[in-house]
């Protein structure tokens, strides 16, 4: 599957080496702006609610950056991520650019290295992302955290149709935590009303909606106008897609017991037995008999 992010990453390269490089004309940035949005839905059946900024500066004529930021909740846990974008642009042509991201989501945390490009063909626009991610998920043994670490590559692509200037769909692909899956979305101007979802086994089934809002010297900039000649889209954090895929690999917590060694939190007896019991760095015992009881020294 590893091909299928690198195919990525090389369709990225096309429009920078077909093209040569950014011709005189609109710049990359067409000035200092922002957006700032607010989404919410369900996720493999929990709840999530995400607040996303990016503000996008200019850097001569030819190249431009952009700094975003999220904060939100998933599965009652507090989640956040901060990325940032460098890159090449001829509003009329292209996108092509370097990415580097971090987020964190219930202990676990996720970096990323990428490459990002846009291709733009009259309403049409494909873009992309490709690049290299590592997961560090925490683990408790013997009242110990220890790290286990999972390095893999990434990637997605986008095809958008703007049906008016100011009316986007788009429909596309995710390889992400070594995972495949469609995805979809719109986005609708003057309101900014915008939806996503991503489709895949029931560990991603994400479907969420929300309101964007613009910030620019141009408050009657078309959606397209904004999407090509102000602000990149905003790739991190990507909580309704790592969230569910790494639930499964949440930490152990270490058992609370009680003088004798039994178990008193958590009840079902998930957990790990401390340093000082007979099964420390094991799971406990259950006690037998249908009690539900669960011992950390021997029975």
């Amino acid at each position: 599957m590893h091909a299928i992010p690198k195919s990525i990453c090389l369709a990225l390269l096309v429009p920078l080496f077909a093209g040569g490089a950014v011709r005189a004309g609109e710049p990359a940035v067409s000035g200092p702006n922002g957006k700032m949005s607010v989404e919410g839905g369900s996720g493999a059946d929990d709840g999530e609610g995400v607040a996303t900024g990016s503000f996008a500066l200019p850097i001569g004529h030819d190249f431009g950056m952009q700094a975003d930021g999220s904060v939100g909740a998933y599965d009652d846990e507090l989640l956040g991520g901060l990325a940032l974008h460098l890159f090449a642009r001829d509003p009329s042509r292209y996108l092509f650019g370097v990415y580097g991201s971090y987020h964190t989501w219930d202990r676990i945390n996720i970096w990323r290295a990428a490459l990002e490009g846009e291709l733009y063909i009259g309403p049409v626009t494909l873009e992309g992302i490709a690049g290299y991610e590592s997961l560090d998920v925490p683990n408790f043994i013997d009242g110990q955290a220890l790290s286990l670490d999972d390095n893999h590559l990434f990637g997605q692509a986008d095809a958008g149709y703007y049906f008016t200037d100011d009316f986007k769909v788009y429909a596309g692909y995710r390889y992400i935590n070594e995972r495949s899956f469609a995805a979809a979305g719109t986005e609708y101007l003057p309101v900014a009303l915008f939806a996503r979802g991503d489709f895949g086994d029931e560990l991603v089934q994400n479907v969420t909606g929300g309101l964007r809002i613009y910030l620019s010297d141009d408050p009657g900039k078309s959606l397209i106008d904004r999407h090509r000649e102000d602000d990149p889209k905003v790739y991190a954090p990507t909580f309704p897609t790592l969230a569910p895929q790494t639930t499964s690999q949440r930490p152990t917590p270490q058992c609370t017991r009680d003088s004798m060694g039994w178990v008193t939190s958590p009840a079902d007896g998930n957990c790990i037995c401390p340093s000082g019991t007979v099964r420390a760095g094991q799971y406990p015992l259950a006690s037998g008999g249908g009690s539900g009881a669960y011992m950390c020294n021997n029975l």
